[in-house]
């Protein structure tokens, strides 16, 4: 047995722990802030709590809000030269995957050079950067723990995957206090793409004990619990086990790396402007149906996890009964299908071609041809 694993930020979980960023910053030695997240975040009332905590620690702090959806490179490239010429120390990130991932991308420009497109891949991150703190808002993307930050490259029009020693934040404050404000269907996304995670990176050919284990606790809790936040965004418990549903999504798939719904899912985003989260829940059960040929055990075990009545049943029986919990999981929700959200056929061929040239791709547990992504995308729709 051999297998290398890591997880890229050290982690402080509880309810009020983003009470506590300025003086974690201070022993970073933070003395000056760059606090990155979005409109949506600061209209939802949880920057006051983060911005206050960084006043009260006498922090100078700059504060930077024009992060969008599916973060272009144009944004990364004007937001680093702010922070540079602030000066900054220490970032923060407050959000859901597109303000953490934004930060990550702008944390490597303050000590690498510009432009951001050139480090699409692995380890092509050469300078270590500055201290970075990720606080998320979401139950998704699991960015606050992962070394990969998901930045779009608006010339090539395609999701880059930047990843490496020198990407991940240096700490996350979990706190479930600051998911409890999510409405409904970015709880019902996001949370369906935390189920991706673990569950993609269970059938990964990368997969390995610790992200196996990793990753079946992570869809238990996650299946468990997502129904519930999402018709009941009050229930602290709910919300609790589903942060940490998605922290353990996220220490599997950033050892184990993704698969096929992921590799539809970038170009779906980029091309139709789909949420990443609904790009994956729209694609989990069908590609679920078409590796179980592959994996009949290990979706098994993964129908285990989610609490399903598959003991005495066959591997085969077991996808089956899998697939559809997730396609009843996903109707509960109200995830819409590709026609709801006027993809246009015409774009599938493209789609295939880019869904085949994603990393994550490499790591599916069936081989992929360009007519399984059709046909995958014809049921999608």
């Amino acid at each position: 047995m051999e297998f290398m694993f890591g997880i890229p930020s050290f982690v402080q979980f509880g309810c009020g722990v983003a009470k506590q960023t300025g003086e974690v910053a201070k022993q970073l030695g933070a003395k000056k802030v760059f606090f990155v997240y979005d409109k949506g975040v600061k209209a939802a009332g949880l920057t006051d709590v983060v911005l206050s905590s960084l006043k009260e620690a006498g922090l100078e702090v700059m504060e930077y809000d024009e992060v969008l959806p599916n973060p272009p490179d144009t944004i990364v490239e004007e937001a680093a030269q702010k922070a540079k010429a602030f000066q900054a120390d220490v970032m923060v990130a407050l959000g859901g995957g597109s303000s953490i991932d934004c930060a990550k991308a702008i944390n490597i420009l303050q000590t690498n050079p510009s432009p951001i497109n050139q480090y699409d891949g692995l380890n092509l991150v050469k300078n270590p950067t500055k201290p970075l703190i990720a606080i998320p808002t979401t139950s998704g993307t699991a960015s606050e723990v992962t070394a990969f930050s998901i930045v779009t490259d608006t010339t090539k029009k395609k999701k880059m995957v930047i990843g490496g020693q020198f990407v991940g934040a240096t700490m996350a404050l979990a706190d479930p206090e600051m998911t409890m404000g999510m409405p409904p269907a970015i709880t019902a996304s996001t949370g369906m793409d935390a189920l991706t995670h673990a569950i993609e990176a269970y059938v990964s050919k990368g997969a390995m004990v610790p992200t196996d284990l990793f990753a079946l606790k992570a869809i238990e809790l996650i299946y468990k619990n997502l129904e519930k936040a999402t018709k009941t965004g009050q229930d602290l418990e709910a919300r609790t086990n589903m942060l940490l549903g998605s922290m353990l999504a996220g220490y599997a798939f950033n050892s184990a790396v993704l698969g096929l719904v992921h590799s539809i899912a970038h170009p779906l985003s980029v091309h139709c402007g789909l949420p990443h989260g609904v790009a994956n829940a729209i694609g989990l059960p069908f590609v679920m149906e078409f590796n179980g040929v592959a994996v009949p055990e290990k979706t098994k075990d993964i129908a285990l996890a989610m609490g399903l009545d598959v003991a005495d049943k066959s591997a085969e029986e077991a996808v089956t009964v899998a697939v559809e919990a997730v396609k009843s999981l996903s109707k509960k929700l109200e995830i819409p299908k590709l026609h709801d959200l006027d993809v246009p056929k015409d774009l599938f061929d493209r789609l295939a071609e880019d869904a085949l040239k994603e990393i994550s791709t490499m790591f599916n547990p069936r081989d992929v041809t360009k007519e399984d992504v059709l046909q995958i995308l014809e049921k999608a729709y």
